[in-house]
């Protein structure tokens, strides 16, 4: 049994990685991370050229403003107010990825926060600790502003509140049932799959507050006022959406019901790529949690149905918790699973709930230095390669253009082309919304074009400066015609690219590990 020295130290240290991977690792797991979040509120709270997707078209929108503005948009809007020299200028997008980053990292602690209270025996809940910060979804997913961590996050806040209504006294019962009104609704509006996830707890408020009043008359007295308050909290992200997207409320904007109907057509599901059924089950969860924690997740569904079974045992976490996650886990995967859109992160809310399932039936008491080992090196591989190494270069190349591009005023016209990335979220290069309106910076994504499309682009259009960034791999499948233009700027170390591994292998381990930053020669023309 670990000591509560031991367990401070190392608890600690984990805290610290996860300080370390949120505010210096700049993995690009998703361009959802910055495309449903920062790169909006950047654009509304500062004057720089920013990329609006499909989700906050006007026509359609179904993203609610409210969750991006309140986790990114408020702490970027608190330190233009306090420091009033960036009132007019943006923020540095160095110090604006930081503080974005800090947002969600705060976040994560939350979850940490619920764990406490849902596992009550202090080994227990130790070991939990442990295992929860030792995972590499709190260092590299949930402190990234991807709407599933704060989906996460209020899963574990439901769970949280769950737990104090049920051992709180009459009074103070409705107190948090006002507050689990006001979650899901919050849950619903950041992601629709969070009635999923809420289901199974909605059902036990529903069930403890009917055993609690003992007739309908008295749990509707109990339930109403909580409703009234779901409908309020309603009310106002509908107000605040259709005043966002409309600037009137004469056409209201319900963005989940539009994320429903967006996601029911499978013609859309298409384009962002079709997957097997079986892959959240067979592949996602054990890539998100790891193969042993799953395996001790199975067990501890079964070890609950037994333990639930004993009558001498009827504890909260016996009779009301681990049902609820049990539950929580099945209809969550069952329902998930039928999309054929399955990405590893939709499954990232259900990390707090399986890890006090395990810690609550006590079997990370007896698992052994085996476990804990293999399964710090899972994580810690995984963190590396998604919060690191992974397209890791592409937000730092945005870094390095920023002072380059900060001339454009002086009159030089300035073209930016990135080539086999992810989509660079032009927020963090912070660029002048009047200096791409007038001409003078332009900005090109190829993504994954071909050599062609590529080459056409050169020669597009005449500029005083050209910037090419692209895998250094890239380089040496160009025709001498092409690579004899192109001067090396800057390379950034590392930067993995996954969607062209036999090019990356064919430069080299250094090369195939580098993002190339060029100036493309203005005497040559592509043909």
């Amino acid at each position: 049994m670990i000591s509560t020295r031991t367990f401070r130290w190392i608890y600690v240290g984990l805290w610290t990685l996860r300080i370390c991977f949120a505010l210096l690792g700049t993995g690009y797991i998703h361009p959802d991370e910055h495309m449903q979040n920062g790169e909006v509120t950047s654009g509304d709270l500062m004057p720089y050229h920013t990329i609006r997707t499909w989700e906050w078209t006007v026509v359609l929108p179904v993203r609610s403003i409210v969750p991006a503005f309140a986790t990114t948009g408020i702490p970027v809007w608190f330190y233009k107010v306090l420091s009033k020299k960036h009132l007019i200028q943006g923020v540095h997008p160095i110090l604006l990825f930081r503080l974005e980053r800090t947002a969600f990292l705060f976040l994560s602690g939350l979850i940490d926060y619920s764990l406490i209270s849902l596992v009550p025996t202090p080994s227990a809940r130790r070991l939990g600790l442990l295992l929860l910060a030792s995972s590499h979804v709190m260092s590299t997913f949930q402190v990234r502003p991807f709407s599933n961590s704060i989906e996460a996050v209020l899963i574990s806040l439901s769970l949280l509140f769950l737990r104090k209504m049920r051992s709180v006294k009459t009074l103070d019962k409705s107190y948090y049932v006002h507050l689990l009104a006001i979650t899901f609704v919050t849950g619903i509006f950041t992601r629709p799959t969070f009635l999923i996830f809420g289901a199974p707890i909605a059902f036990q408020v529903a069930l403890g507050t009917f055993i609690h009043a003992r007739t309908v008359t008295r749990w509707l007295r109990l339930v109403v006022p909580p409703l009234f308050t779901a409908a309020g909290t309603c009310t106002a992200f509908l107000v605040a959406d259709t005043l966002y997207f409309r600037g009137t409320l004469d056409d209201i904007v319900v963005t989940p019901f539009n994320f429903l109907m967006y996601n029911f057509a499978s013609q859309n599901l298409v384009e962002h790529g079709l997957h097997p059924r079986w892959l959240h089950v067979f592949v996602n969860l054990p890539m998100l949690f790891g193969p042993w924690i799953t395996w001790l997740a199975l067990r501890a569904i079964v070890d609950s149905a037994t333990l639930f079974n004993k009558k001498n045992d009827k504890s909260f976490e016996v009779d009301v918790l681990s049902p609820t996650i049990i539950q929580m886990i099945i209809l969550s995967l069952s329902v998930l699973s039928v999309q054929p859109h399955q990405e590893p992160r939709f499954l990232a809310p259900l990390l707090l709930p399986i890890i006090v399932l395990i810690a609550n039936t006590g079997q990370l008491a007896h698992v052994g230095k085996t476990f804990w080992v293999s399964c710090s090196i899972f994580n810690f591989v995984l963190a590396v390669l998604f919060g690191i190494l992974h397209q890791g270069g592409v937000v730092p190349s945005l870094f390095h253009l920023h002072p380059l591009v900060a001339n454009a005023s002086l009159g030089t016209r300035t073209n930016i082309i990135y080539w086999k990335t992810y989509m660079p979220p032009l927020h963090l290069l912070g660029v002048n919304e009047r200096d791409v309106a007038t001409g003078l910076v332009s900005f090109v994504d190829l993504a994954g074009a071909s050599q062609d499309d590529f080459a056409a682009s050169l020669s597009a259009d005449d500029y005083d400066t050209i910037f090419l960034v692209t895998p250094v791999a890239m380089r040496y499948t160009l025709p001498p015609a092409i690579t004899g233009c192109m001067e090396l700027n800057q390379t950034i170390f590392p930067h993995l690219d996954l969607d062209h591994i036999s090019e990356s292998i064919d430069a080299g381990v250094l090369n195939g590990l580098r993002l190339g930053v060029y100036t493309l020669s203005r005497n040559c023309v592509f043909v």
